[in-house]
């Protein structure tokens, strides 16, 4: 089914195209269409997006109980993401490839333009804390519901045993809302032709389509760079800690990587990845932990590129956003990557949370959708090789407590004994 549903995208990418060229005002009569597949992913978003991150943060349990990993790895994931949206936001604030586009492109499927605001840090934090939470959904604020799944994930944490009903009520919520996703994601093609071929066809009546698909090549070229530099500063810190061993590391990488641009899903990758981290020695305590808990929310090639589509959008339609209001793409974009769920097109969904934050219209999507297919496969790849570095990365900073606890105190070992911190070789010696 993957593969009729690729060629079936491929087929209204080229429908759309050839409609909105030939048959502009038409295609504008079937803009309807497209609409309402927007909407229907807004309707699942705000849901999936509060499910999917209360299972993510609740599955880290306990931290006190895990110890150092549980803290190295959130250390870590949190990092990963911050440099992924950095570097997005630096290339297209450098590089600006959404300056002189026509803001049709986007307002063709929306209502109303809309302008983000400049706000300053208090009333960027008075946002966070509305009067009712409820009427904040109803509205469409995603930071608020945001921040409310965080705090209120903490809580769940917190309670213990007495919460795991509700801990196991939001997973199966979420497991809920990805089957729909995935339902949904099968009316992709016709939502595509409509969406396409009106923006095509707006395009093409005011005379600015080749001007259209430069910006566009540029906007890709700029998000691959921004891949490449975060597996670059991430090869750094392997060679750091591999020394003369990163060679075979990004070897044993190689496999899992290339499984994850064939299936566009780390979390079906998954499988492949604990086998690479058995065949690089990582310590089988750390790997059966980080590598799950990372697969989920360890997700920097997703966050970036819904900063740099933000960010492209922003500069499409004239907006010019101030320090805070980038500050507030960076926040939320960190917070979508870790709630994409490692599914096929999640991106595509966290994304709606990331373009309301900034106040651009969903229909913005449109311009993403013909090249989301095969750039998903792309980030997926940097989602799985920084699943593996993060791993790598945990295994040795455990091991290096433990190497100094040893060293100062010999009772030590014994007391970390049952936390994982203790690596063993396969004939259960200390190494």
């Amino acid at each position: 089914m993957n593969n009729k549903m690729f060629y079936l995208i491929l087929l209204s990418i080229v429908l759309g195209i050839v409609g909105g060229i030939c048959f502009p005002e038409h295609m504008l009569s079937m803009r309807w269409i497209g609409t309402l597949f927007i909407n229907l992913l807004k309707l699942i978003a705000l849901p999936l997006i509060f499910s999917a991150l209360v299972g993510a943060i609740t599955s880290i349990g306990n931290t006190k109980r895990l110890g150092s990993i549980g803290i190295y790895t959130i250390f870590y994931v949190l990092t990963s993401v911050s440099f992924a949206v950095i570097i997005g936001l630096v290339l297209l604030n450098v590089f600006k490839p959404g300056i002189g586009l026509p803001p049709q492109l986007i307002l063709a499927n929306a209502a109303a333009m809309h302008h983000a605001k400049a706000i300053d840090f208090s009333s960027f934090l008075l946002t966070l804390f509305p009067p009712n939470i409820v009427a904040a959904a109803a509205k469409f604020e995603i930071m608020p519901i945001v921040f409310f799944s965080i705090v209120f994930s903490i809580a769940c944490i917190s309670v213990g045993e007495s919460a795991k009903p509700v801990m196991n009520l939001f997973n199966g919520l979420r497991d809920v809302f990805v089957k729909m996703i995935i339902w949904l994601m099968y009316l992709t093609p016709i939502g595509l032709f409509s969406l396409l071929g009106s923006a095509i066809a707006e395009a093409a009546l005011q005379k600015r389509l080749m001007e259209s698909v430069r910006g566009m090549l540029l906007f890709i070229f700029v998000f691959m760079m921004g891949l490449f530099l975060q597996c670059l500063w991430q090869f750094a810190l392997v060679k750091f800690m591999k020394r003369k061993n990163a060679a075979e590391f990004v070897r044993q990488a190689s496999n899992p990587m290339l499984t994850a641009f064939v299936t566009s899903s780390s979390i079906a990758t998954l499988p492949i990845a604990l086998i690479a981290a058995k065949q690089l020695k990582l310590t089988d305590e750390v790997a059966r932990f980080v590598l799950p808990f990372s697969t989920t929310i360890n997700l920097a090639g997703t966050a970036m590129y819904e900063a740099v589509s933000t960010l492209f959008f922003c500069q499409i339609l004239g907006m010019h956003l101030s320090i805070m209001s980038q500050l507030g793409i960076f926040i939320t974009s960190i917070v979508a990557g870790m709630g994409a769920t490692g599914i096929p097109e999640g991106g595509l969904v966290t994304m709606i949370m990331v373009l309301r934050s900034a106040n651009v219209p969903t229909s913005a999507l449109v311009l993403l959708l013909p090249f989301d297919r095969i750039l998903d496969r792309f980030r997926t790849m940097v989602n799985v090789w920084g699943s593996l570095v993060c791993t790598a990365t945990v295994d040795y900073l455990s091991t290096a407590k433990k190497d100094r606890g040893a060293k100062y105190n010999p009772s030590y070992l014994a007391e970390n004994e049952d936390i994982g911190i203790v690596a063993t070789s396969s004939n259960g010696s200390i190494r």
